[in-house]
């Protein structure tokens, strides 16, 4: 028995009713006569249906709206059912990137705290390196699609319906480059990325920025930052107070930003990391090996939380560095990532793998809050929704370590409508994932991004699809998504087909234009000029098109104009290509530069995370 919808009578109170209506499309349930619904607050979550009769139960709010969506999944199937949630995470949230460009839209965020009620998720950050109106610092957020306070409440406000705790994630020390380029920030700025330390100006700005953004929230949380301040005290601050060891800059830096905290009455959380690298001489977070200093862990502000991040690409080092971090006996948050700030779609094959592990050294750790991080990075690509899949995937593991690959597909697909297979096939934009490939390093996982934006004739990461032919891959996904089209994801599904079209195409120049070129063959030559560069420009368009009407439905209009570019910038360099190998042919030209020159390898990490690009290493 497989019922398409279920009727309920909702026997709940009128608040609880308002915020479950909104759900209903999500859920496939209509309102009116049927199962009788009630809902009581107890120690224990879960759902029973026995005799026609359905009861929720729930220990906080934001627990009714799982309960609701466990509910209907299993009432269509079934007619009498007992199901009890083991409720080991005090604190599952989920992290959006609303600074790296692209700026969620209020109603894009609204759309999105709907399918995370259903999930189960209790918090929500909204991640604001400047994109906050700022009074008295007019170039902060300028241009960059920065929220209104009114916006931040009304978000606030929406989510506070489904017992969602929303909270501000904002940077207080590094990550602040935006700001910074501009000269109203001139005082108060040490290098290109990060304040300048001992300045009364900076401490100014910073109460200014942490009372205007926790006005707008209920929460007395706030997530303050810290992260990578990778060159602190080497700019403006060197000038004027000479050399000072980064730990002692740091910790003066911490104790006044946290009277500031205190003086909102606020509990501050912060990204962990520079309390590791400032013990280490190559700049390392997960080293095994670090020691973590006794005078490091004493000046660590009373009341901190620290969050330790970790996204994957160092395996197998959560169990030992939440140990680590215990060291500190400070509260320890968790915080894993899915990858989604490689290009167009996530990487689900290795999200599932890490989340599984590092939810369980949780809770073999005694980890009791958990942190899903949905970074869009670089030019924001990814769409806010592509990234249902692996936030259905983080909320599942907290509440079922055990859930197995069937329980994550029914239980994405009942809380999203979207097709499982689909969504995960979206994965192939970044490599094949085909019989336990093993990688040499992790970047080379990620050949999608770097395919997608490299010139055609200059060709940097073109070693790579001479040693490993993608445009047959790309093909038969593109061809494969078009099995899924419909649906409330259809848009999803036609654009991934979109980008596996020009993928394929962008992938065979990547195999042939080169090595056609040195055998000085003209008819392959040919052959791209007239067919397969004029293919490449019209894909280019039509991804084009279709992803600037998929970021205005959920983002800002801002920062959009960086994709704007880069498109248009793919299809000059491809008309330029075009000219020149016409000009190679009809021999006005004697040889084509970029094509002289031997191809280079060039590791398959240029796009990714800044986290994982080189940086100076840091003393003590």
């Amino acid at each position: 028995m497989e019922r398409t919808t279920v009727n309920l009578t909702l026997n709940i109170d009128k608040e609880l009713l308002d915020a479950a209506l909104v759900l209903r499309d999500i859920l496939g349930f209509e309102a009116g006569d049927g199962i009788t619904v009630t809902a009581e607050m107890s120690d224990k979550t879960g759902v029973v249906l026995k005799d026609g009769k359905a009861h929720i139960y729930y220990a906080q709010k934001y627990l009714f709206f799982r309960e609701l969506g466990l509910f209907v999944e299993y009432a269509r199937k079934t007619d009498e059912f007992e199901l009890w949630e083991d409720g080991y995470f005090e604190c599952i949230s989920a992290m959006i990137d609303a600074s790296s460009a692209a700026v969620p839209s209020v109603s894009g965020m609204k759309r999105l705290i709907n399918h995370l009620a259903v999930m189960g998720y209790s918090m929500v950050m909204l991640y604001t390196e400047d994109t906050i109106k700022l009074s008295d610092y007019k170039y902060f957020g300028y241009m960059r699609g920065r929220y209104s306070e009114d916006e931040l409440r009304e978000i606030d406000d929406y989510a506070y319906r489904y017992g969602i705790e929303v909270i501000p994630c904002i940077e207080c020390y590094g990550h602040m480059g935006k700001y910074l380029m501009w000269n109203e920030a001139a005082p108060i700025k040490d290098t290109a990325n990060v304040l300048l330390a001992r300045e009364e100006k900076t401490f100014e700005f910073l109460d200014k920025l942490i009372s205007t953004v926790s006005s707008c929230f209920r929460s007395k949380r706030i997530h303050i930052g810290m992260d990578e301040a990778f060159d602190m005290g080497r700019g403006n601050f060197l000038t004027k107070h000479g050399y000072v060891p980064i730990f002692e800059i740091f910790s003066e830096f911490m104790e006044r930003l946290c009277k500031i905290t205190d003086k909102y009455g606020l509990t501050p959380m912060m990204w962990s990391d520079m309390y590791f690298r400032v013990n280490t001489d190559n700049n390392g977070y997960y080293g095994k090996d670090i020691v973590v200093a006794k005078e490091v862990i004493d000046r660590v502000p009373e009341g901190v939380e620290l969050v330790f991040w970790h996204y994957g690409e160092e395996p197998y080092c959560d169990n030992y560095m939440i140990k680590k971090h215990k060291e500190f006996n400070r509260k320890v948050i968790y915080a894993g990532g899915f990858w989604s700030w490689i290009g167009h779609f996530p990487e689900n094959n290795y999200t599932l793998d890490a989340v599984r592990f590092s939810l369980d050294a949780c809770r073999k750790n005694d980890v009791r809050e958990a942190m899903a991080t949905v970074w869009l990075g670089d030019g924001s690509e990814c769409d806010l929704f592509a990234n249902l899949l692996p936030l259905s995937f983080f909320a599942e593991l907290c509440y079922d370590n055990g859930a197995d690959d069937k329980k994550l597909k029914e239980r994405f697909e009942a809380t999203t409508g979207g097709d499982y297979d689909a969504f995960f096939a979206m994965s192939n934009y970044h490599n094949t994932f085909e019989n336990g490939e093993v990688y040499e390093t992790f970047p080379q996982r990620f050949m999608g991004k770097q395919l997608f934006w490299q010139d055609i004739l200059e060709g940097l990461y073109d070693t790579h699809f001479f040693k490993k032919r993608m445009s047959g891959h790309y093909a038969e996904n593109a061809e494969r998504m078009k099995k899924y089209f419909g649906g409330k994801w259809d848009y999803l599904y036609r654009f991934a087909s979109l980008v596996f079209d020009y993928l394929s195409e962008k992938a065979y120049i990547a195999e042939n234009l080169h090595p056609a070129y040195n055998a000085n063959d003209r008819e392959l030559l040919r052959a791209i000029s007239e067919t397969h560069i004029p293919a490449l420009i019209e894909k280019t368009k039509l991804v084009h098109n279709m992803h600037r009407e998929i970021w205005h439905d959920k983002f800002k209009a801002f920062s959009w104009s960086l994709l704007d570019v880069r498109y248009a910038g793919v299809v000059a360099r491809c008309e330029t290509a075009k000219l020149m190998i016409d000009r190679y042919l009809d021999g006005s030209l004697d040889k084509i530069e970029q094509l002289e020159e031997v191809r280079l390898e060039k590791p398959l990490g240029g796009f990714t995370h800044y986290s994982m690009i080189a940086t100076p290493n840091l003393k003590i």
